[in-house]
């Protein structure tokens, strides 16, 4: 397996960097005048008034990298997120020091400017970078980094903090096809949710409220399923991409998209057809995010068209 170049010799997590400003730029032109001027006219007090001046840089530049110097974080946290929205990336930092942290920012080159913020003394935070999704897919990982001006604005420490990870874009919801008629479609198996009382289970993410067992809740304070034999229960979908009526790949997928997520608003077994992949049906959460991400990585949708 080959590495990429910029990753074997990227600087490790933690690792503190320290540059000039455009501010920080200007100054050193000033300290610069004022030493050719002290020099050429020979003058005391100009001499004086330079050095101070390199003085307070030196001290600046000092508390700008303690200003980041030991804080602690974890790592880059991402949601997966609709095409045309913001991906949400989050990182917890602790300051585990006496003193406050102030005008500390997480910087991506991938992601919006993000906003300043103080930490307290012992106390913890939560930054945030957005990065856009302007197509369906996997966004790829990016560089990351804190950053502080403070308290000059004339140097900025920059803390390694790892990369934004990898994200799963899942098409854009649209489409104004509505739900495909069951009679018109091959159905999977019935829903067990009616009929005669049959059992209990464990919960799952995505049961109905209604088929919670709340007598065994108080018992076991865990959560069960009532079974049913399902006699008369809903048939469940497929949702087929034949069954699509839309001019190019993209609207297809998006059009699918959002049957997934009015068929999960129901409470509804589902079941996804693609040319060449096909995901058995099932009603919970992680059925729901399976099927958005077969959509997001789709590659074989062109021959198929």
């Amino acid at each position: 397996m080959q590495i990429p170049l910029d990753r074997l010799f990227a600087p490790a997590p933690g690792t503190l960097k320290t540059g000039i400003t455009p501010a920080g730029w200007g100054f050193v032109l000033l300290v610069l005048c004022g030493f050719l001027m002290s020099i050429n006219f020979s003058n005391n007090l100009i001499f004086a008034m330079t050095f101070l001046l390199v003085s307070i840089a030196m001290v600046g530049w000092y508390h700008t990298r303690a200003n980041l110097r030991g804080l602690v974080f974890g790592d880059w946290r991402v949601e997966p997120a609709f095409a045309g929205q913001r991906v949400r990336c989050s990182l917890r930092v602790d300051n585990r020091s006496k003193r406050m942290r102030h005008g500390i920012a997480p910087f991506s080159a991938k992601a919006d400017r993000a906003e300043e913020v103080s930490i307290d003394a012992r106390a913890q935070a939560e930054l945030i970078l957005y990065r856009k999704a302007t197509r369906r897919g996997l966004l790829e990982p990016a560089a990351a980094d804190l950053r502080s001006a403070f308290p000059l604005g004339t140097t900025q420490a920059r803390m390694i903090t790892g990369q934004l990870p990898a994200c799963l874009v899942w098409p854009e919801p649209c489409g104004d096809q509505p739900l495909p008629d069951q009679a018109s479609g091959r159905q999977a198996h019935l829903r067990s949710e009616s009929g005669s009382y049959t059992d209990m289970r464990r919960y799952s993410p995505g049961d109905p409220l209604s088929r919670i067992s709340w007598k065994a809740f108080a018992k076991t304070d865990e959560l069960y399923t009532k079974q049913f034999d399902g006699a008369q229960g809903l048939p469940a979908l497929w949702l087929r991409w034949d069954d699509v009526v839309a001019p190019g790949v993209e609207q297809k997928l998006s059009q699918l998209c959002r049957w997934i997520l009015e068929v999960r608003k129901q409470s509804r077994e589902f079941g996804l057809e693609l040319p060449g992949v096909s995901v058995a049906p099932a009603s919970d959460e992680t059925h729901m995010r399976r099927c958005l991400e077969t959509l997001a990585l789709y590659r074989g949708a062109e021959k198929a068209s």
